[in-house]
């Protein structure tokens, strides 16, 4: 088996149903806010904290699939598709351009565990 491509922990994703008051307490932690996306509705469905490069992913819906899941970064998505697919692993869906600008794709593990896989688009 070939070496995997170079990845780091960037994130984790955690449901957050009253996002006010887990901003409240990832900031006690010296956590930022971030990007942050909201709903239709006005509300905010996303909240990332960052600190010292890497952040907490606050999920207003408890319900969606990526409520619970971490992060890896990478220069090279496409190194790491071709390396896991080498190996019989492959996304549960095409990499695609979020909101905040990653392209980013998500993985299952054999238990359900969700990994999401991103890159920063170029400029």
């Amino acid at each position: 088996m070939s070496a995997a491509p170079a990845l780091r922990l960037n994130h984790v994703a955690l449901a957050a149903p009253e996002p006010a008051r887990s901003m409240a307490f990832y900031e006690a932690f010296g956590f930022a806010p971030g990007f942050v996306r909201h709903a239709d509705d006005g509300t905010i469905a996303l909240q990332q904290m960052q600190r010292d490069g890497q952040f907490v992913e606050l999920l207003a819906c408890t319900t969606a699939p990526a409520a619970g899941h971490f992060g890896l970064h990478t220069r090279d998505i496409a190194a790491v598709l071709a390396h896991l697919a080498a190996q019989g692993i492959a996304p549960l869906h095409p990499p695609r351009v979020g909101a905040s600008g990653v392209l980013w794709t998500f993985f299952e593990d054999p238990a359900g565990n969700l990994v999401e896989v991103t890159q920063t688009c170029a400029a």
